[in-house]
């Protein structure tokens, strides 16, 4: 039997559809309208970092530009202070003016570093500037003849005498050619690497980052990280040099550490005293680091008695005036939604070539 619905019914009916309809394409809108939100929203993420990256970048050709032009001025291209390291002595900028938030677009770079070691230029110890490398004990230019500067700067940081004694000479295996033990005892080579339970070679060849260290007998994360900043792994051939106008307390202290003693008949309280009579003269008259009045070391200006001339001569002869090896910290930040990109880079002074990069 058939049954035939009113007019009433059949409106009811279409006007339960109709909502069911809306209902349904209501919700249908609020998903995709989220949906579009959120890739609207990831949309303008991605295109913020996108630019904070190419700010980064050209906080890297910034710098590339400045060394360019220091490394072309008679004046400041032949040496390097932590106020004037490798931009041209110009009296009409500071370092804060030249590196702290330069604008480009809708966003700015800026180059720093921490300052570790130092006060820094502002609180927080940060540095507005370019780094040299040769403020650092170069882990690849060490030989059996001048590793006890490495290993006084162990010592200096916390490490037991036979533990520095062991990382310094396993580090030389590590990086020598040969299989022969460095020192007997203390050294590594192929043999104990293989010898762990998880086994590796031993490389023979310098070593690529600081982080290679890690890998090398009796380092462990704890020491690596008191070291970390006070090394660097460039050039990796050639003589140790370090740059006594920007190399921080302990790099002066290990270096006078490795020849106190019997040769020079000085002892701690002589390597002591010499290392904080060179920082106090290097800062100037105001007594800070960073700034303007900055003085370049010069032995016969700093009063030093008969014994700490002997240790200043013994360290001289691995010291350097200019730096090669330049250390580049950029950030950039888009201005709107406030992304931030960092890159690193080591740049070559004689022909401005990049041998480190990194980006977060």
């Amino acid at each position: 039997m058939k049954v035939f619905l009113g007019k009433k019914e059949q409106s009811g009916t279409i006007l339960l559809v109709t909502l069911w309809v809306l209902v349904v394409l209501t919700a249908l809108t609020l998903s995709v309208g989220r949906s579009t939100a959120l890739e609207l929203a990831l949309t303008k993420h991605t295109v913020a970092k996108a630019k904070s990256k190419y700010l980064a970048w050209a906080g890297i050709v910034y710098a590339l530009d400045q060394i360019r032009e220091d490394s072309h001025d008679s004046l400041s291209g032949r040496r390097d202070t932590l106020y004037y390291c490798a931009i041209p002595m110009n009296e009409e900028h500071t370092p804060v003016e030249l590196f702290k938030e330069r604008v480009v677009g809708d966003g700015y770079f800026e180059i720093s570093s921490r300052a570790d070691g130092f006060a820094g230029q502002e609180e927080g110890g940060v540095y507005y500037g370019l780094q040299d490398e040769e403020r650092r004990i170069n882990v690849n230019a060490l030989t059996s003849s001048n590793a006890f500067v490495l290993n006084s700067l162990l010592i200096l940081r916390g490490s037991d005498p036979q533990t520095a004694q062991i990382i310094t000479f396993s580090l030389l295996d590590w990086k020598d050619a040969d299989n022969l033990l460095s020192q007997e005892g203390s050294g590594a080579e192929d043999d104990y690497y293989m010898g762990l339970s998880n086994p590796y070679h031993c490389k023979n060849r310098p070593l690529d980052s600081k982080e290679e260290l890690l890998l090398v007998r009796g380092m462990d994360p704890e020491a690596f990280q008191k070291i970390e900043d006070d090394i660097t792994i460039f050039p990796k051939s050639g003589n140790l040099r370090i740059n006594f106008d920007t190399a921080s307390e302990a790099v002066l202290q290990a270096l006078a550490y490795a020849f106190k003693g019997s040769l020079t008949n000085t002892d701690t309280a002589d390597a002591d005293a010499l290392a904080t009579k060179i920082l106090d003269y290097r800062r100037g008259e105001d007594g800070r680091e960073f700034t303007v009045d900055d003085r370049p070391i010069e032995m016969g200006k700093m009063a030093l008695n008969a014994k700490e001339n002997v240790l200043f001569l013994a360290m001289n002869q691995f010291r350097t005036e200019k730096s090669d090896y330049i250390y580049v910290h950029s950030e950039g930040v888009e201005y709107r939604r406030g992304a931030k990109t960092e890159m690193s880079a080591v740049i070559y002074r004689p022909d401005l070539t990049v041998h480190y990069w990194h980006r977060d």
